[in-house]
């Protein structure tokens, strides 16, 4: 999926398959996000992300009669957040690292921004194949879902919003 071949449906029907992504979602979160947010946000921001995700796709599966495809959706929405989240490690680590030289900082930035761009087009894939949508749509609802995650976080976690 990370290179928009495939689609939600080649992910089998799973809930077992779910939970363990789940699982592994919130491993990786911690993993990643153990140098940015201070440790009694690192939960409750992991939890949030996931909640979001949970939510929005769920609603906007529902609001188009499209609920029984809400499992592979929302696995492929968890295994993509992975990888994601694994991807960026290294430029979280490298930005939340005082000794870095800032030209490094400057470019671990900018490729941290490539790496959101490319998170928001690869879940408008997924949004796009899950609602048979086209691709125009399928941006808007994941960048509702970008800008809904980033304002919740920043609301509800101010520490994170400030650092």
């Amino acid at each position: 999926m990370l290179f928009l071949k495939s689609a939600p449906q080649d992910l089998p029907y799973s809930l077992r398959l779910t939970v363990q992504l789940v699982i592994l979602y919130v491993f990786s979160g911690l993993v990643v996000l153990q140098s940015t947010l201070q440790p009694d946000d690192l939960y409750f921001g992991i939890l949030l992300g996931l909640l979001i995700q949970f939510v929005f796709a769920y609603t906007v599966l529902a609001a188009l009669n499209q609920n029984s495809r809400f499992l592979q959706t929302f696995s492929a929405m968890l295994g993509v957040g992975i990888l994601f989240n694994f991807l960026s490690w290294p430029v979280f680590s490298m930005l939340a690292d005082e000794a870095a030289p800032d030209s490094m900082k400057t470019t671990m930035s900018l490729l941290f921004l490539m790496l959101m761009s490319w998170e928001v087009l690869v879940k408008a894939h997924i949004f796009k194949h899950a609602l048979e949508m086209k691709m125009f749509g399928s941006l808007a609802l994941s960048f509702s879902l970008f800008f809904i995650s980033i304002t919740l976080s920043q609301l509800l976690l101010p520490a994170a919003a400030g650092s």
